[in-house]
Formats: C-alpha cells, sequence, structure tokens
C-alpha cells in the first residue's frame, strides 16, 4: 500500500509514516467526487444549473 502511495500520489516516505494507518484506507477507498451520494438540496441545484 504504501509503495502505490508513493507513486501514484507521490507522498514522501515520512509523510506516509505518520500518518494513521486506518484514516489512509479510509481516504484510499473513499469514491471520486462524481460518484459520491449527493443531498436532495445540491441534486436539485444540479438539476437548475446553480
Amino acid at each position: 500500500m504504501k509503495q502505490r502511495l508513493f507513486v501514484d500520489s507521490g507522498a514522501l516516505p515520512s509523510d506516509v509514516g505518520r500518518e494513521d494507518y486506518f484514516e489512509l484506507l479510509e481516504i484510499l477507498k473513499a469514491k471520486p467526487r462524481d460518484k459520491r451520494p449527493v443531498t436532495a438540496h445540491d441534486a436539485f441545484r444540479k438539476l437548475r444549473g446553480d
């Protein structure tokens, strides 16, 4: 996992070593912004073009 962080994101070894492992897992499994669920309010605003 750390190797992937180094290669894909350019993270420094010192940065990855100081992070909480479980927090890193949550970040890695996060969905891209366009795939995240939205609130009804945000969906309505998007439909209106705001």
